[in-house]
Order: C-alpha cells, then structure tokens, then sequence
C-alpha cells in the first residue's frame, strides 16, 4: 500500500468529521430556521400598560425575550402607558402601531373613524381575581356583602372596571352601590392603595392579584382565572387581553401585520410547551421582578391563556354584556361579536410548521 493511502488513524479521523460538522452546522441551522428574514426590516411600535410582566401580555415579554419579532426582521419597542385607556387611546390617534390591550377597546371604537380590531387572543377567560382588605373577612364572605364598599380597579373605564361591573351586576348589587377607584396600572399601585386604606376589595390580573395575597393584607373572594368560577359571572368563556391594531393598518400594511401575530403566535407556542419556571428562566429580570410571585402569578393564571391566540364570537359576546352592564355601550344596542377581531392572521401563522419542540431560535 502507498503512503498516501494509508488509512487515516482514528483519532484523526474523528476530529476530521468533527470540525466538519462544526462547519456545516451553521448552514444546515439556517436552513431549517422556521422563519427566514426575507422581509425589509421595519420598527414597530405597541403601546401597553404598566410595566413588563403583566401576565395577561405574557406573549409579548416572551416573543420579545425569544427575539421571536427579530426573526421576523422586526425592531418592537413597547411604550408604556398608565392605563388601558391611554394604550388604546395612542393607537387610536396612530402614536403606536398595535396594542396590548382588551378587547374593550376596539368594541368602544366601532363608531370612530380610526375603528380597532383583535388580531391575537392572550387571555380568553377575564382573568383577573376579586380580592378583599384582610380586615373584613368576618364581615365579607360573599360578592354581596361588598354593597357600599370601596373596590379598586386600575383605570375607569378600563376592561378590569367592566369585568368588575359584570361581577357584581351577576350578583344582584347596581353600580350606584360600589365606589370604585382608581388607582394605577404600576406594579405597586394596587398594593399601596390597600397599605393606605383607600380600598377595601379589588378586581385585578396577575401579578398584582398574587402580590397582594402572598403579602397577606388581602384574602381571595372571587377568582375569574379558570373556566368554572367564571361560570359564576358569565356563561362560556370571555375575551380579555390580546393584540390590537387599528382596521387601516390590518388593510393597508397586511405584511407587517402578519409578521407581529407569527412571532406572537410562537410564544404563546412556547409558553403552552413550557413550566411557569422554565418561561421565567427565559425572561430577564427587568419583566419577572420577584422570581417568586412571578411564578406564582402565571401558575395561577395559566389556564386563562387563549389557546392559539383565537378568539371565538361567544367570548366577546360576554365582553360586549361587560360593556353594557358598564353602561358604555346600551343595554338595547344589537352589535355583531365578529366586527371586532380578524383572526385570518392567527390562521395563517398557525399553518407554519412548528419549530423546534423547545421553541427557542
């Protein structure tokens, strides 16, 4: 046998196919990304409220977090805003592109000339717990017994106020009989309102539900997070939070639309395929705040999340009631659940092939 023919050692041989491997991995990962950047890259605005972490827009922490909308080719920053309203509000007027938001909002908008829609579902359940003031738990012990009380909500007119009224309109109490109050959508507010004796229940979403039971200033009443208490207040289910965009842009800039709901789409993905502790690893500090609560937070709430991101016509049919019993919109009035959301966008997203089982890039 020739020199130049000799078999290569072992040792060698392996390190051979080895760095070859290294080589060829990039290129082999790129071509099975699921979502090539074949778009021109844009910035993207969506108002929410609060700060990041508010588990009702979890989707948009994760995807933000996963670089899910970079996979898109897009830039999204978040401007925050202190209420639903003022969200809304920025995307009504075009300050923002899209909205985390309830779906109040677009239902309140049908009327305007800048009309929103529901492009994703993160919520389709209310949501939100009922809590009350520790000191009245020998004097509270049923929704009624709040007849005259003060109850917190984050903003008037907020979708928490509406789910509120539809709370206690189903237990039999008018609105003239509860005060509510608003005290903020900051990650403290509710907390410090009962630490200053302004309140003495509360209709609020994760984290701030939790917070202010693990404290132990608050004992829960009513919680709206599963299928069957809701079922006390409504019949089926209740659209909540999710996507909005306002109806020109869903026409006239369809392409971006559809890239913000893909990345959207793959969070809510990965945060069904994950634990409330592997989606926290996952976010960084400045969104999970306490690991504990946040934990916490979305163990409780997780099975509010819509599946998907749809929305169905019968959950909105229940936030439109919400509306009425608000007396924002009037009891009388006739309005079609589907004007308000457009879920060809979640469709077409959900006909992608599913990434990797572990849901990351």
């Amino acid at each position: 046998m020739l020199k130049s023919q000799r078999p290569m050692p072992a040792p060698r041989r392996c390190l051979t196919l080895l760095l070859a491997t290294m080589i060829s991995l990039p290129a082999a990962l790129a071509s099975v990304r699921p979502h090539p950047k074949t778009a021109s890259r844009g910035l993207v605005r969506i108002g929410r409220t609060g700060q990041p972490g508010n588990i009702v827009y979890l989707e948009a922490d994760v995807a933000k977090a996963l670089h899910y909308f970079e996979d898109e080719n897009l830039e999204v920053r978040f401007p925050i805003y202190g209420s639903g309203p003022l969200a809304a509000q920025a995307l009504s007027e075009g300050k923002v592109d899209f909205s985390c938001n309830s779906i109040d909002y677009a239902i309140r908008t049908r009327d305007t000339m800048r009309r929103l829609k529901m492009v994703a579902s993160f919520t389709n359940l209310p949501a939100v717990s009922l809590v009350v003031r520790r000191n009245l738990r020998s004097h509270v012990r049923s929704v009624q017994d709040l007849r005259g009380k003060r109850v917190g909500v984050s903003a008037l007119g907020s979708g928490t106020h509406a789910i509120a009224a539809s709370i206690f309109k189903s237990a039999g109490i008018s609105l003239d009989a509860i005060t509510f109050v608003a005290v903020g959508g900051g990650p403290n507010d509710m907390a410090a309102a009962f630490k200053r004796g302004e309140v003495d229940a509360a209709v609020s979403a994760d984290p701030d539900a939790i917070r202010l039971l693990v404290d132990g200033d608050t004992y829960l009443l009513l919680d709206t997070v599963t299928y069957e208490e809701t079922q006390r207040v409504f019949i089926g289910g209740y659209q909540f939070s999710g996507l909005l965009a306002r109806v020109d842009v869903i026409s006239r800039r369809h392409e971006l639309v559809q890239r913000v709901v893909n990345a959207l789409i793959r969070a809510s993905r990965f945060i069904d395929m994950h634990s409330a502790a592997d989606i926290a690893a996952v976010l960084p500090a400045s969104v999970v705040k306490d690991r504990y609560i946040f934990v916490k937070s979305l163990e409780h709430t997780r099975s509010a999340f819509a599946a998907g991101g749809l929305v169905t016509a019968d959950a909105v049919e229940n936030t439109i009631q919400s509306q009425k019993a608000l007396g924002i919109v009037a009891i009388g009035a006739q309005l079609n659940p589907t004007d308000f959301f457009d879920m060809s966008f979640v469709t077409e997203a959900t006909r992608r092939k599913p990434e990797h089982p572990l849901g990351y890039r």
